[in-house]
């Protein structure tokens, strides 16, 4: 399939000259046989996200949904829309949990791969499962989780020169995808952060485009948005890069198609602009501050003891298991891991800062 999709890049250059490194992320990762056709999120795929891990993480999470569920005046049910939601792991642990909370959820994932929403489809019980959030339409009393979505929606590249800051695009050089410097367009211009020569940085157009429409939907209620990444305002942490069978590429340009192509979000850009469409911004929090705070430490240290008890009683294969679930839980709030990731909260006007929000927010400080 990586063969049709190069040729189809292939002919929108010939076709139109060099194109965005947008627009080549469309046709890699969304057009037909692209790598968001099949399900590539998993052990078994080309990478994991903090669901993935430890099934924690979702009880976690859904601790937080219930903070913002009280200050939604408790809507019976609440909607949680889930964008992104991939092979389904997250929505499948949420819709178990909930009831073991007393929350009521209609829940809602919104996916374009068409291999994750057989995926989707196929829960029990099943979500109401949507390729676009356009369709769920006005939301009133709802939730919105987007989960590591927004560093792999379609980004534009920029570097600094002698010149100034030019835009890479992606062309041909003797028939081989290839970087081609551009002058910035007007909209480009108007969004690239300034640049040292050899600096460079993505301007995340997918991701502006993505609050726009969560502002078009969202009526009464709070959106939460995981990922990596910065929150200056002053452009992307870390180079472009992708994933292929969990090992990290350097060469995104090689065999499109088939692996994952992403980059580190300017939350500070993303954050700006849910302002300016009337949006609310409770500003941002490190995943291991927010874990923390919703009650990652008092877990750990129980099932450390839970080791140590079946050590003690003779039981130590089961002690190891324990260790090994503690183990891999430990990324999640690791900031060499995805405890560096970064949670977003955003909310419509007059809604509050939930209390576990501020209490991680003061943790920094």
């Amino acid at each position: 399939m990586s063969d049709l999709v190069l040729q189809r890049i292939v002919d929108a250059i010939r076709e139109r000259g060099p194109i965005s490194f947008a627009e080549f992320m469309e046709l890699a990762l969304y057009g037909p046989g692209g790598f968001y056709e099949r399900t590539p999120i998993g052990a078994r795929g080309h990478f994991v996200t903090s669901p993935h891990v430890h099934p924690f993480f979702a009880e976690l999470l859904l601790r937080a949904v219930v903070g913002l569920w009280e200050h939604l005046e408790r809507p019976t049910p609440l909607r949680v829309v889930e964008v992104g939601a991939g092979d389904g792991t997250l929505a499948a642990w949420l819709l178990r949990l909930a009831p073991e909370l007393d929350l009521p959820i209609s829940y809602s994932a919104v996916e374009r791969s068409p291999g994750a929403r057989e995926r989707l489809l196929a829960l029990d019980p099943s979500p109401d499962v949507r390729e676009q959030l356009t369709e769920l339409g006005p939301l009133e009393g709802a939730v919105v989780i987007a989960n590591e979505l927004l560093d792999n929606l379609p980004f534009r590249r920029v570097r600094g020169t002698a010149a100034g800051v030019v835009e890479v695009r992606v062309g041909l050089r003797e028939d081989r995808l290839a970087e081609v410097e551009g002058p910035l367009d007007e909209r480009l211009e108007a969004l690239a952060p300034r640049l040292r020569p050899g600096e460079e940085a993505v301007v995340p157009v997918g991701a502006l485009a993505f609050v726009e429409e969560l502002a078009s939907v969202l009526r009464r209620g709070y959106a939460l948005l995981i990922d990596y990444g910065t929150t200056n305002g002053q452009g992307s942490a870390g180079e472009v890069h992708g994933y292929r069978r969990h090992a990290v590429l350097e060469d995104v340009l090689a065999d499109p198609g088939s692996s994952d192509v992403t980059a580190g979000v300017d939350l500070g850009a993303v954050a700006a602009l849910a302002t300016a469409v009337g949006l609310v911004d409770h500003g941002p929090v490190p995943q291991r501050a927010a874990l923390t705070v919703l009650g990652f430490g008092e877990w750990s240290d129980l099932q450390r003891e839970r080791q140590a008890r079946l050590m003690a009683e003779g039981s130590g294969s089961a002690a190891v298991r324990i260790f090994q679930g503690r183990s891999r839980a430990s990324l999640l709030v690791d900031p060499a891991a995805l405890g560096s990731h970064w949670w977003l909260l955003l909310s419509t006007p007059s809604l509050p800062t939930p209390a576990w929000y501020r209490a991680a927010a003061g943790s920094l400080s």
